[in-house]
């Protein structure tokens, strides 16, 4: 851009363009970054994700060293960069834990389970499939393992690859335990469905094996019936 004055306006294109994504994890391969490239950003709002992934997308998140002090019950608990209280206030208060909009004003996203709420959720879970069969209780595991992905924003023409590659690199989050019972009772409906028609086929056989007596009786019936004597035929006296 010239450096005239009133000269704000510049019609040529960028000079100088990146051929390549960026990639937070190229050279860095270490347990910190893997785990922050793997964290789901909750209890916050929509704006507060975007700015907050965006520093992890471009190496800017800083990570604190140490728990910070609430704003809300004034101890140390808030244990994530960037976030002013900590995760139980937020979820009673029904507010971002970032910039402290209330749920009315903007959609926050929701919490993510502790370890402890998660082994609590297993457990759970384990005790309802343990009468499944062997088939039902494993699809269940597959789809509890395998999360849902995350809402995706529509597409819109003309969109650069970097957008495209995040599209692509979508989070996975754990589902819900709401989620997890609609798929328990689906389940449930599966085999009462299975029950039901290998009901109706046993009674189709007895039907055919009853049938099958029929004609056996029959068969009896012209079985028994007397036969008559042959008369003999008279020899002739030599």
């Amino acid at each position: 851009m010239s450096s005239q004055r009133g000269n704000v306006s510049r019609t040529r294109a960028q000079k100088h363009k990146n051929r390549h994504v960026f990639k937070n994890d190229l050279h860095d391969k270490t347990p910190q970054q893997i785990r922050l490239n793997a964290m789901h950003v909750s209890t916050v709002c929509q704006r507060c994700k975007e700015q907050i992934e965006w520093k992890i997308k471009y190496k800017k998140y800083k990570p604190l060293t140490q728990a910070k002090t609430c704003a809300h019950c004034k101890e140390r608990t808030v244990k994530k960069a960037y976030h002013v209280v900590c995760r139980d206030c937020a979820i009673k208060a029904h507010a971002c834990a970032k910039c402290l909009k209330s749920a009315d004003e903007v959609a926050i996203e929701e919490a993510q389970p502790t370890p402890r709420e998660e082994q609590q959720l297993q457990a759970e879970m384990d005790r309802l499939v343990k009468s499944f069969s062997e088939r039902k209780r494993r699809a269940f595991l597959r789809y509890m393992k395998k999360g849902k992905k995350q809402p995706a924003q529509e597409e819109l023409d003309g969109q650069d690859e970097q957008q495209l590659e995040a599209q692509e690199k979508a989070k996975r989050v754990a589902h819900t335990r709401d989620e997890l019972l609609d798929k328990i009772k689906q389940l449930n409906l599966a085999g009462e469905d299975e029950e039901d028609e290998e009901d109706s086929d046993f009674d189709s056989e007895e039907d055919d094996d009853s049938d099958f007596d029929s004609e056996e009786e029959e068969d009896d019936d012209s079985v028994d019936e007397p036969q008559k004597p042959v008369p003999e035929k008279p020899t002739k006296a030599k």
